[in-house]
């Protein structure tokens, strides 16, 4: 047989075992080789995700951190309640955050967060005790007063009618010691228990109480903060005035229209009914 004519025969027979023996299914993919490249579509994905991004398309949230979500969902009010403390922002009712927790803390309330109208109205009277605009919110003035305050565990200060249980306790004070001396007869010039008069009696009355007096009562008069009639409280100056403005005689307000005082010679130390309209009230 010629060369070529075996060559070609030996060719269809190699071709036809070739097409009998080939496995086929999972044979077929257990002699597979992988070919794809898994990292490039990978790459492809991140770049995708990044472009849709910065596009603004659907997989900006994924690139968004939670803090950052939570943040751009606040309201105006929560934000300011989300404030640092040393940036004193302006908080005002119905915000809420942990600032507002830390004014609540400052105040002695419960601390929830919410700047409802309990946190308002013992605002209002911490600012009118320290002689601030009572606003109820707090502004720069009131965050240098509150910080110092809770800084020095000193919660009101000595202004406005019921500034604090301390002011309220001087005040028991001076009508206990008021009454102790109740009997002890009128000296002219007296500032001991042998014998006073009116603004002797005040001063030794208010020193036992915690607090020193100027001797006369037209210097009591000046070193006291002047308040009306309704805002007067027990324990309180009572200054009598004559028509041309000055004052002759102080006692101690005992409530009801009443005062304890040291009246004249011949009448005891006693509580006694306030006779005239013409009498100006004083606070220490």
């Amino acid at each position: 047989m010629p060369v070529t004519a075996r060559r070609t025969s030996l060719s269809r027979a190699v071709s036809q075992l070739s097409s009998t023996d080939r496995p086929t299914g999972r044979t077929l993919a257990k002699h597979r080789r992988t070919t794809s490249k898994p990292a490039a579509p990978r790459a492809a994905a991140a770049v995708l995700s990044v472009g849709l991004a910065v596009a603004g398309g659907a997989a900006l949230s994924i690139g968004t951190t939670p803090a950052t979500a939570s943040a751009a969902t606040m309201t105006a009010a929560q934000q300011r309640g989300h404030m640092s403390i040393p940036s004193r922002p302006l908080l005002r009712f119905r915000d809420s955050g942990p600032t507002v927790k830390y004014v609540q803390r400052a105040l002695h309330l419960g601390p929830d967060g919410y700047f409802g109208s309990s946190t308002v109205r013992v605002l209002k009277k911490f600012q009118a005790s320290w002689g601030l605009k009572a606003t109820g919110y707090m502004d720069k003035n009131t965050w240098g007063r509150l910080t110092w305050a809770a800084k020095h565990k000193v919660l009101y200060g000595k202004y406005g009618a019921s500034a604090s249980s301390g002011t309220t306790t001087f005040r028991a004070k001076v009508l206990r010691e008021a009454a102790k001396l109740k009997g002890t007869p009128y000296r002219y010039g007296g500032t001991t228990t042998r014998g006073f008069d009116c603004s002797g009696y005040t001063g030794y009355v208010y020193k036992k109480a915690g607090h020193k007096l100027p001797r006369t009562s037209r210097q009591q008069y000046s070193a006291t903060k002047h308040i009306s009639r309704k805002a007067a409280k027990p324990g309180d100056l009572v200054f009598f005035r004559s028509g041309g403005g000055g004052v002759y005689h102080v006692g101690i307000y005992a409530g009801g229209n009443m005062l304890w005082h040291a009246s004249k010679p011949g009448r005891p130390v006693a509580k006694a009914k306030i006779w005239t309209s013409s009498v100006a009230f004083g606070r220490i």
